[in-house]
């Protein structure tokens, strides 16, 4: 799941899936990846250890460095229902100054999936966010990071959407998922009208959400013609993802921001990794190319009967 801003850290009934690890996300014959600027729509038991991300950008004094380890666990209670618990920590490097490094805020989530329809290859699901001010870096260093002072809740819709009923060869392995959320502040930013210089400790409230086009080399293999590839490359993804926040209201300190990110997942069973080359989309986002990297868990296979299974069913 991501935070308000992207810098400096930057995710009816229900059509049982049959014969399919609901790890991996599946809809019919699509397995939707697990993104990394962007929560998937799925609800499983996994986690990101760690996702690491690299982000210059350019100052009046020269340019800084933002670098970022991230952690999430994500699990099930019920089949469709879930929860997941993200942080991580910053190091922010910048031109004569001393480094600034902390904690990030705590961002819970609540995850519901009502509907996937597996002839269309579509699944949709619901959620809330909530960031939990000052869990992280707090004062001047938690400023610097970017930590709000405000806690906020985030209503979230994801969706995820495969090209297998397009009668088009060549077009059926393509997948495209998103997110779109409505981050609400516990408190208002205030602004004193005169030096236009904030007098509390709030934020403005803000649209989060972004996009994944990701082409799916395993189901050009299994479902549109066997081109005889090595089993290495059939478990490969290209993917592109962007992610965008904007402020909702005023007054606001933010700017609009665009992030890109342009790489490759490798899926194998019980495991994922993800890289990607880091594009921003405007001034605001940032000013050099950067990279982020992802290690990512399946629980549901590698501990299928304990941790990998949905709460419920442990008693």
């Amino acid at each position: 799941m991501k935070s308000r801003s992207l810098l400096p850290a930057l995710a009816a009934g229900t059509i049982a899936l049959s014969n399919h690890a609901y790890a991996h996300g599946f809809a019919g014959d699509h397995m939707f990846i697990s993104t990394l600027l962007i929560d998937d729509p799925n609800v499983a038991d996994e986690a990101s250890l760690p996702t690491f991300q690299f982000l210059p950008s350019s100052t009046d004094n020269g340019t800084s460095f933002t670098n970022n380890l991230g952690f999430e666990f994500d699990k099930r209670i019920t089949e469709n229902f879930g929860f997941s618990i993200n942080d991580g920590y910053t190091w922010l490097t910048q031109p004569g100054a001393k480094t600034a490094n902390g904690w990030n805020n705590i961002v819970a989530t609540l995850k519901y999936k009502p509907y996937v329809n597996a002839e269309h290859e579509f699944l949709f699901s619901v959620g809330v966010q909530r960031v939990f001010a000052r869990t992280g870096a707090n004062g001047t260093n938690g400023a610097v990071l970017d930590n709000d002072d405000s806690s906020s809740t985030i209503p979230t819709f994801y969706f995820g959407k495969g090209f297998g009923d397009i009668p088009v060869g060549w077009i059926r392995p393509f997948m495209l998922t998103g997110e779109l959320g409505y981050q609400i502040a516990d408190t208002k930013l205030k602004m004193d009208p005169v030096s236009y210089t904030p007098i509390n400790n709030g934020i403005s409230n803000a649209w989060t959400g972004g996009l994944s086009l990701q082409y799916s080399i395993r189901y050009l293999s299994a479902q549109v013609k066997d081109y005889g590839l090595p089993d290495f490359v059939n478990k490969l993804t290209p993917v592109v993802e962007l992610s965008w926040s904007s402020p909702a209201s005023k007054p606001t300190q933010d700017a609009t921001q665009y992030l890109w990110g342009v790489g490759l997942n490798y899926t194998a069973t019980t495991w994922a990794t993800t890289l990607e080359l880091l594009v921003p989309g405007n001034s605001a986002t940032g000013s050099h190319l950067g990279v982020i990297a992802q290690f990512h868990l399946y629980f549901d296979d590698l501990f299928p009967r304990s941790l990998g299974a949905p709460i419920v069913n442990w008693f």
